[in-house]
């Protein structure tokens, strides 16, 4: 007794009563009945009419205009992940409603397939469109889901990543994509308490910078975590553009910071201690020679050392941006310490 459910009128119904729109286009949905609904519709009974679950969910899509939306699901951008609903209708006496995710269809966040069977012959019919919303609440926290954003695909990951994203501070001015693979990095700094090997964590930098770079510098944050007198004595690394250059030149660091005095020293095992002032215009350390020019001058007095930024990344990592006159960054790298 397996039918496709009426998609046509399901899309009538929503244009026609819905003040939004469904956030997924072109919803595939089918219908069913489950083995015991089947046998009770069969059975004649003049107090209560075999069920028609299409008309029953049409009803409900008439009474409940944003069944398939869920709140600030597209606050990102258009959703682009597909959905794919098999509605069973079921005998609520004997059978109690369910939600599932059929995982020999569902791709990631790309497909989204499930099984969900719903109770309009019981007491329970009321609980139809909170079943459905929460059904469709669950899969989002299982499988995360891609939206449409200036022109590029952006997932946005399932819920015990983001939880994960929140518990490790990684900013939220990234977009959630960016935020994942961030985390991927951090994971591994935490694991080999060393600079990340997985490339993508450096090409994806200039990305990050266009995301962060609005971001505030944070001397306090800095001095607490990159400064060994306050950080539990955990290794600073600071790490360079490509893994192959990790490979070959890893250096220890640690940074010792005056908040109120605005300035840093910034030590590193290859390259020795330079002192930085921190520009409140620019919100850039300039490079400040300790005697006279020893150790260089800096581009703003004709020199070659160029402007430092360093911003928070996550608990474990910071963004370390060497940027030109114009602020245009010339070198992006990351400085790492464990959270343990």
């Amino acid at each position: 007794m397996s039918r496709i459910f009426s998609l046509f009128l399901l899309c009538l119904a929503l244009s026609a009563f819905a003040k939004e729109r469904s956030l997924f286009a072109n919803p595939d949905i089918r219908s069913s009945y489950s083995p015991m609904l089947q046998k009770k519709n069969a059975v004649y009974d003049s107090l209560l009419p075999a069920l028609d679950g299409d008309k029953a969910f049409q009803d409900l899509v008439r009474g409940t205009p944003k069944l398939w939306s869920l709140d600030r699901l597209d606050k990102l951008g258009d959703v682009v992940t597909r959905l794919k609903v098999e509605v069973i209708y079921l005998d609520g006496v004997r059978e109690e409603q369910f939600c599932e995710i059929n995982k020999s269809e569902t791709h990631g966040s790309d497909l989204w397939s499930v099984r969900m069977g719903v109770d309009f012959t019981s007491g329970e019919s009321n609980t139809v469109p909170v079943h459905v919303q929460q059904c469709l609440d669950f899969v989002r926290n299982e499988l995360g889901y891609k939206v449409k954003k200036g022109g590029r695909v952006v997932e946005v990951p399932a819920k015990k990543i983001l939880d994960e994203i929140k518990k490790s501070n990684i900013p939220a001015a990234l977009d959630p994509d960016l935020q994942a693979k961030v985390l991927s990095a951090h994971r591994q700094v935490n694991i080999t308490g060393q600079c990340p090997t997985d490339i993508e964590a450096y090409a994806i930098l200039l990305d990050v910078w266009d995301q962060v770079k609005g971001l505030p510098t944070n001397i306090a944050a800095m001095n607490d975590r990159l400064n060994p007198e306050f950080n539990g004595d955990r290794k600073v690394h600071s790490c360079a553009f490509s893994r192959e250059w990790n490979q070959k030149y890893s250096e220890e660091s640690s940074l010792l910071c005056d908040e109120a005095k605005m300035w840093c020293k910034y030590s590193q095992s290859e390259d020795g201690t330079t002192r930085w002032q921190l520009d409140p215009a620019s919100d850039a350390f300039v490079f400040q020679p300790f005697l006279g020019l020893f150790g260089g001058k800096s581009i703003h007095k004709g020199g070659g050392m160029l402007d430092l930024r360093i911003l928070a990344l996550s608990n474990a990592m910071f963004l370390e941006a060497y940027l030109d006159e114009k602020g245009f960054p010339i070198s992006l790298g990351l400085i790492t310490v464990p959270e343990k």
